[in-house]
């Protein structure tokens, strides 16, 4: 990545989020930029196409150049929808309110202790995903040997978990039924932050608009909404 793209990136630092922590572990395999619109292609799970900028027009001339060459795409504004979609057909999408952690909040040490997980646990955290759609066992795996992770065991039981997604969000945060209401969650979430925050990375999270369980959450923890945003498969 070149330093003008990097510069275009940091000049957007809320919309970049997401693209800036994708590809700091994965390499862009294409860049195509018009005016101050950036599309980059990179390949975890899938080949996906992020896309950063509010011109809809530069939208639509890198969307030409690109000639969609992927139909994955990635940090998906609600007004860029129509022009993704003006040759083809939503095969599914994932929409998600995106909050982020200002560097300067301040976060008590989680009350519940943890430890980073193993990618061994990678089956065991799937099974339990309710995003079974959406994710897989070796994509979870990859995550766990890339990025930081808490886990919180009961007499030597996995019961609550999270770690992080491709583009270095905070996710996958879950507690099995019977220890939920306990606190496990917050703590979990603590712990990550923390490790991000010793790591100076971006923290923010992706959270299904009918999750307010999760989102009442963050909140408390001093998170701040940024903007909706989604992710696309095309035919």
């Amino acid at each position: 990545m070149d330093s003008d793209v990097r510069s275009l990136l940091k000049s957007k630092p809320l919309q970049s989020l997401p693209v800036i922590g994708f590809f700091q572990n994965y390499p862009p395999e294409k860049v195509v930029r018009h005016g101050d619109f950036l599309l980059l292609l990179g390949t975890s799970d899938y080949p996906w196409a992020y896309l950063c900028g509010d011109n809809p027009e530069d939208l639509l001339q890198v969307l030409e150049t690109f000639n969609y060459a992927t139909t994955y795409f990635a940090n998906v504004e609600e007004w860029m929808l129509p022009i993704l979609t003006h040759r083809h057909n939503i095969e599914w999408k994932l929409s998600t309110h995106r909050y982020y952690l200002s560097t300067e909040r301040h976060l008590d040490p989680p009350d519940v202790e943890s430890r980073r997980l193993d990618a061994s646990m990678a089956g065991y955290i799937y099974e339990h995903s309710a995003y079974k759609d959406f994710t897989s066992e070796i994509y979870i795996r990859e995550r766990l040997k890339k990025d930081v992770s808490a886990g919180v065991w009961v007499d030597g039981r996995l019961v609550g978990w999270g770690l992080t997604h491709d583009d270095t969000s905070l996710g996958f945060l879950n507690v099995v039924p019977e220890y939920r209401g306990k606190g496990l969650g917050e703590s979990i979430l603590r712990a990550l932050i923390l490790e991000k925050r010793a790591q100076k990375d971006n923290i923010f999270v992706n959270i299904e608009p009918h999750n307010h369980q999760s989102i009442n959450l963050i909140k408390k923890l001093g998170f701040s909404f940024d903007r909706e945003v989604c992710w696309v498969k095309l035919t």
